[in-house]
């Protein structure tokens, strides 16, 4: 199968996700003109704001809040605030810029009378200023430390720096304000409680004192600890009598229930371990042995085998009143069993209301023994903090400080023109990169050779790089060229893709119309009659023909491709010479109105085998597939098709759909022509050094092909 088969050819893939540094490289360089407009216009617009904004100084105040204060007597604080975790630097930090701060500020500073200050000529009211004012004030905490920095923006540098220090000063005075009202008010709610709670301590320990007479309860500890201990002693002994009982209860049942049956009743345990049985067993066992003796030595009528065999029987019926005796037994020991757990209970049961009635009076003594030591340990507290209330009362010192006053500032701090600017530029920059990068991924044309390759699963026979206008003949206006260089490979790739025999048709398509598939073909033709072949160009393209317009602009209406297929006209009759050697052409003919159908009665591989007698080589000029279908069907003598894309244009997947068709008419396709590529930016990367590739020395004044 050959490489280029549709069976061998993998379907399209869509181009890897995925960083390339390369292709964003490419893609930047394409766009740069984008990114320069971002950063004119950015620049432009952050210097008419700079313009706008008015010149403002800042002065600042810093304030040092300290994880303990300085004491003049080792007591607590009525009031008191952790300061060293950030939520409550953050409430300092809100409180400093409070509205209650800067209506004081306001007032000391008779800021409503100052028209300066708000720059109207109208008296503004307390209200109004403290609004104003509160957008002026910036307070900040510094990372990791316990200083907060107050600053104040304003036009006029002198009322800045007295603002941030009238800001830190109101702020002290309502915290040492706020801190002894809290003092006065914490002063005389604990004097009240501590009253309060004196008259429930002493009634709390006058009814405990009388509980402790009603219930002696002295010994009351000791006595419930004998009652425990007697408590579970009599559980003990109540458990094995309750399994003794069980266990007689059993024995009995198996016993009555077998009745007189001596041989079963020797099965059972219980039975066997009555010594009167085990007795009567060990006997008879004994005797029976020394009879079994006497059997071998005397016959029965001997008197001492008479008188063994009747002791034998009398133990026997020794054995049988035994057995018959032990249901007896464990009735009488049944009997007295539960007699006795009977008796246990009735002693358990009143020691366990005893230990019940211990427990309640001594739950109860504990009870109105805590709620005293309770009572009296709010009362001691209360009288501690009521001691420390009046010592604390007039004490000033407060955790919060101002550690540097504000000074009134020499150096305007806004606009920063030269910070605002790089932001500017640099916002424009980011701006312009990503249009770029959006434009690019809404681009689903084709760019590099890589990307028609891997997207396509086809060969690219050559890159043409773009040039001035698509209908120059560069193989002799300009034959030096990249352009013109790209069709000798082109001519190359073309020769080495089979033997000379199977490759002397040529069809160009492309699928969109602008594409330069006319350019191509004429090139292509052109290369293979400078290396020597007699080669005819066909404009295949009835719709809007061009080879005319290019190769005969001179020659008027002749007769061509439609006249021949319509019989009007012989193959020698529309073919025409043109202006360079070994290059004949034949245009499109006289304009028909149904080209399709004349495509479609065969005459048109008549044309080409009928071309092929005449000449080595015929290039044909077909139109674009998605336009048309009279490519399709000029498909049948044609040994190779060159699909022509132009780069950065051509969709992907109109590309891809033209493969489809051409692959599905059984086409010969030998792959892919990339046009207008663009040097030194999308070309791939090792395209370039080829381009740039040039004559040197003698050739560079008259080369391998003309000066």
């Amino acid at each position: 199968m050959a490489p280029n088969s549709p069976a061998a050819r993998p379907a399209p893939v869509a181009p890897p996700v995925g960083f390339d540094l390369k292709r964003l490289y490419h893609t930047l360089i394409e766009r740069l003109w984008l990114v320069a407009i971002c950063v004119v216009v950015a620049a432009l617009a952050t210097a008419g704001y700079i313009r706008r904004q008015p010149t403002l100084f800042s002065a600042t105040a810093v304030v040092q809040v300290e994880q303990e204060e300085a004491r003049v007597v080792k007591v607590d604080r009525i009031q008191q605030e952790d300061l060293r975790w950030g939520d409550a630097l953050r409430t300092i930090e809100q409180t400093l810029k409070g509205r209650t701060v800067l209506e004081r500020v306001v007032d000391s500073l008779n800021l409503t009378k100052d028209l300066g200050f708000m720059g109207t000529m109208t008296e503004p009211t307390k209200e109004q200023a403290a609004a104003f004012l509160d957008k002026m004030v910036t307070v900040r905490l510094r990372r990791n430390t316990r200083l907060l920095d107050v600053a104040v923006t304003h036009p006029n540098p002198e009322l800045t720096a007295k603002i941030a220090n009238a800001i830190v000063s109101e702020f002290l005075a309502q915290n040492y304000q706020q801190n002894s009202d809290a003092a006065d008010r914490a002063a005389s709610f604990l004097t009240t409680e501590g009253r309060r709670l004196q008259i429930q301590l002493s009634e709390s320990e006058k009814a405990l004192q009388e509980f402790r007479d009603q219930s002696k309860s002295v010994s009351l500890e000791e006595r419930n600890d004998v009652v425990n201990a007697k408590l579970k002693e009599l559980n003990a002994k109540l458990t094995e009598a309750n399994s003794a009982i069980i266990r007689l209860t059993t024995e009995l049942a198996q016993v009555e229930r077998l009745g007189t049956n001596v041989e079963s009743l020797l099965v059972l345990s219980v039975v066997n371990s009555d010594p009167a049985v085990t007795e009567a067993r060990s006997t008879i066992s004994k005797m029976e042995s020394e009879f079994a003796s006497l059997k071998q030595r005397y016959k029965y009528a001997h008197p001492k085998y008479i008188a063994a065999e009747s002791g034998i029987a009398i133990w026997r019926a020794n054995l049988t009143n035994a057995v018959l005796k032990v249901p007896q037994t464990l009735r009488s020991i049944y009997e007295s069993s539960v007699a006795s757990e009977k008796a246990l209970r009735e002693e358990f049961v009143k020691q366990e209301n005893l230990s019940r009635q211990l427990t309640k009076d001594l739950t109860e003594y504990s009870r109105r023994a805590r709620e005293m030591e309770s009572v009296r340990m709010l009362y001691d507290a209360v009288q501690q903090r009521l001691k420390e209330a009046m010592l604390t009362r007039e004490l000033k010192p407060s955790k919060v400080q101002m550690s540097t006053a504000a000074i009134i500032p020499q150096k305007p701090f806004s606009p920063n023109k030269a910070q605002l600017m790089i932001r500017g530029v640099l916002a424009g920059v980011v701006l312009g990169v990503l249009l770029a990068l959006a434009l690019n991924a809404l681009d689903s044309s084709l760019k590099t050779v890589d990307d028609a390759e891997e997207y396509l699963h086809l060969p690219v026979l050559t890159a043409v790089p773009k040039v001035k206008t698509e209908n120059a003949l560069v193989m002799t206006d300009d034959a030096k060229s990249p352009a013109a260089e790209a069709f000798r490979t082109l001519r190359t790739s073309v020769s080495m893709l089979g033997r000379v025999e199977e490759r002397r048709t040529f069809l160009f398509t492309s699928a969109l119309p602008q594409e330069g598939k006319t350019f191509c073909s004429l090139n292509f033709a052109l290369c293979l009659a400078q290396q020597g072949l007699k080669t005819l160009i066909i404009d295949g393209d009835l719709r809007r023909p061009t080879i005319d317009k290019i190769l005969t602009p001179r020659a008027g209406d002749k007769a061509g491709v439609t006249d021949y297929l319509a019989g009007h006209k012989e193959f020698k009759d529309i073919v025409q010479e043109t202006a360079h050697a070994n290059f004949h052409c034949i245009t499109a003919g006289t304009t028909a109105p149904n080209p399709a159908e004349l495509v479609a009665q065969g005459h048109f591989d008549a044309l080409i085998e009928e071309a092929l007698l005449h000449y080595d080589r015929v290039v044909v000029d077909s139109a674009p597939i998605h336009a048309v279908s009279d490519t399709l069907m000029m498909l049948n003598k044609v040994q190779t098709v060159c699909l022509v894309v132009r780069t950065a244009k051509t969709p992907r997947k109109a590309v891809a759909r033209a493969m489809a068709l051409l692959e599905k008419a059984n086409a010969p396709l030998a792959g892919l022509i990339l046009n207008r590529q663009r040097r030194g930016k999308l070309t791939g990367g090792y395209y370039d050094p080829y381009y740039t590739y040039s004559y040197y020395g003698k050739y560079a004044e008259k080369g391998v092909y003309g000066s």
